[in-house]
C-alpha cells in the first residue's frame, strides 16, 4: 500500500480510504490511485496476518443482476455441491460492467477467495491478469468460451439460437424477428444474434436488420415489444424472444388483441421456466440446465482444490422443447 500511496502522491491512509470506500476521495484522487493500483499489481490483502498464500473457504460469484431469475437455478446448483464440503459463495453483481466486474473481482481477491466463478466470459485486460496472478480455479458459465481464463461450464449461446430459428424456419416461417433485452447487449446477446444469422444465411433467405428488435426485459417488456413488431412490420410470421419471461408477453399481447398463436403468427421464448407451459397456448422454449451448470461448476471447483485434472471446457448443452406456440 506504501508503493500505491507513493506512486499516487498521496498518504497511506488516503489509499486504503479509496479502495474501502472509493466515494470518499476525490475522483482525480481516485483517478490516480486507481492508476497506480494497475501500474503496481496491487491486490490488498484484508485478511489480517494471513499468508500471501492461504486462501479462504469463500468462492466468489459475480452476475450481471440479481433480477436474473434464470441464474437463480445455476447458483442453487453451485451452492448445493460447495456447502456440504464447507465452502461458501459471496455473490456480487456487475451489471454486465466490464470495468465493474474488474473492481469488485480486485476487491474480493483482497480476502484470499479459493475459488471464482463468473458469468461473463469476456473481461478487461487487468481482471484477466488479476485472474490469473491469483492462481485460483476459475469458472465461467455464460457461454463455451474457445479460449477460457480456466475453465467454461455451460451450453452454446450460438447453437440454442441457431436451433430455435431452424425450428421456426422448418415449421415455414420466413420472416422472422429477433428480440433481444436492449440494455444487456453483451457477448451472449452476441452469439444467440450470429446464431439467428446463421439459421437465416443457410435457409437462403435474406438479412434483414429490420427484423432484429430491442425489448425492455419481462412480460411487460416483451407485450410491448410485440405489439411494436406487427405494428411495424406485418409481415412477420414469428418472433423469437431471447430474454427470460418476455415470450409469454408476447403471447398475452397476442390474447389481448384476438391475434391466433401460431396461426398469425409463431412465438418462441428463451429459457424454459415454469411460466411457459402454463400459458395458453404453450410456449416453445430453449430448456437451458442452469442447475446442472451450477453442480458442475462446484464439482470442478472441488476437484481443481484437490489437484485434480478437469476439462477446460465443458458443453452441458440445450433441450428445444416445442409447445403450442410455434
Amino acid at each position: 500500500m506504501a508503493d500505491v500511496a507513493e506512486a499516487a502522491g498521496v498518504a497511506p491512509i488516503t489509499v486504503s480510504r479509496a479502495l474501502s470506500a472509493p466515494d470518499s476521495v476525490s475522483p482525480e484522487t481516485r483517478r490516480r490511485i486507481d492508476e497506480a493500483v494497475r501500474k503496481l499489481g496491487y491486490v490488498g490483502n484484508r485478511a489480517a496476518g494471513s499468508l500471501k498464500s492461504r486462501r479462504s473457504n469463500l468462492v466468489v460469484v459475480v452476475i450481471p443482476s440479481v433480477t436474473h431469475h434464470s441464474l437463480a437455478s445455476m447458483i442453487q446448483g453451485l451452492s448445493e455441491g460447495l456447502n456440504a464440503s464447507g465452502y461458501h459463495l459471496v455473490l456480487a453483481t456487475s451489471g454486465d460492467s466490464r470495468e465493474e466486474e474488474e473492481r469488485l473481482l480486485r476487491a474480493f481477491l483482497a480476502q484470499r477467495p479459493c475459488a471464482a466463478v463468473l458469468h461473463n466470459t469476456v473481461h478487461t485486460a487487468e481482471c484477466r491478469r488479476l485472474l490469473r496472478s491469483s492462481g485460483i480455479p476459475v469458472i465461467e458459465t455464460g457461454d463455451l468460451a474457445d479460449e477460457p481464463l480456466d475453465v467454461a461450464i455451460g451450453y452454446s449461446n450460438f447453437e440454442a439460437a441457431r436451433s430455435m430459428t431452424r425450428h421456426l424456419l422448418d415449421r415455414g416461417h420466413r420472416r422472422v424477428a429477433f428480440v433481444y433485452r436492449w440494455a444487456e447487449r453483451n457477448e451472449r446477446t452476441d452469439a444467440r444474434m450470429a446464431g439467428y444469422r446463421a439459421a437465416i444465411e443457410q435457409a437462403g433467405l435474406p438479412a434483414d436488420d429490420g427484423l432484429l428488435f430491442g425489448s425492455e426485459a419481462g412480460v411487460a417488456g416483451g407485450a410491448q415489444t410485440m405489439l411494436q413488431i406487427l405494428s411495424e412490420r406485418p409481415d412477420v410470421d414469428a418472433v423469437f424472444f431471447t430474454g427470460n419471461d418476455a415470450g409469454a408477453g408476447g403471447i398475452l399481447a397476442c390474447r389481448r388483441e384476438g391475434w391466433d398463436v401460431p396461426g398469425r403468427v409463431a412465438i418462441a421464448g428463451y429459457d424454459d421456466t415454469g411460466l411457459a407451459a402454463c400459458l395458453e397456448p404453450t410456449l416453445t422454449t430453449l430448456h437451458i440446465p442452469r442447475r446442472e451448470i451450477g453442480r458442475a461448476a462446484a464439482a470442478a471447483i472441488l476437484a481443481r482444490l484437490a489437484g485434480a485434472e478437469v476439462a477446460r471446457r465443458q458443453d452441458l448443452g440445450f433441450t428445444l422443447c416445442a409447445r403450442a406456440s410455434t
